[in-house]
């Protein structure tokens, strides 16, 4: 049922709004949608980028993604913490439900044990999703893709998967706020892990082919 939910969600409100109030275009490398679950690698750029990047994928493959956010920050959003003020901080867990439950979102640590996490992560491929992170751990800070954290090629090794690549670009303007119309998401070629790579060359790989679709 929430499956159902959540697709209903995307195809009659999120996706018709990301149209309608971002317009961004899409390019993808490949028209055929994959019959096996992938990891999505993506530069991180607002905190509209799942939604738009959703919207440039292919409608069967954007029903079944599962979404890696920074566990610190959903756990501020669960307990009403840290966000400036009292009145944030009671909607914060409001936050934290509806993400969570309309986009399959699950926490990635930015430090410490990442096991939990690449379990969860594990899980939702057996399950048929595939599974979304944003490498760099945080939204840039000025427009530019910044280096990615070394966990994306762990959890890539971890998962034994394809990757596929997407850059987002145009959301970004002098005050921050995202560019209706000149939005664009390139979702790139299919990449096979590297068995012989560690963490640290898948990484890098990752990052060099997200940066070649900018």
């Amino acid at each position: 049922m929430a499956d159902v939910v959540r697709m209903v969600f995307l195809e009659v409100i999120a996706m018709p709004l990301v149209a309608l109030l971002a317009a961004p275009r899409v390019k993808r490398d490949s028209t055929r949608e994959p019959d096996v679950p992938l990891l999505i690698v993506a530069n991180h750029v607002t905190l509209y980028d799942v939604p738009i990047l959703l919207y440039g994928l292919g409608r069967r493959m954007r029903r079944r993604v599962a979404v890696a956010m920074a566990g610190e920050m959903l756990l501020n959003w669960r307990h009403a913490r840290g966000q400036g003020n009292w009145f944030l901080n009671l909607l914060a867990p409001v936050a934290y439900y509806l993400v969570t439950a309309l986009f399959n979102i699950f926490p990635l640590p930015q430090s410490g044990d990442f096991r939990a996490s690449f379990a969860h992560a594990a899980r939702a491929m057996d399950r048929g999703f595939h599974v979304l992170v944003f490498p760099e751990g945080r939204r840039t800070p000025d427009g530019e893709m910044h280096a990615f954290q070394r966990g994306a090629g762990l959890l890539w090794k971890e998962l034994q998967c394809a990757a596929v690549p997407a850059y987002l670009s145009g959301l970004w303007g002098k005050t921050g706020w995202f560019r209706s119309g000149k939005i664009r998401t390139h979702v790139g070629e299919v990449i096979a892990l590297p068995l012989e790579a560690d963490a640290q060359a898948a990484t890098a790989l990752l990052e060099e082919r997200v940066k070649s679709l900018g």
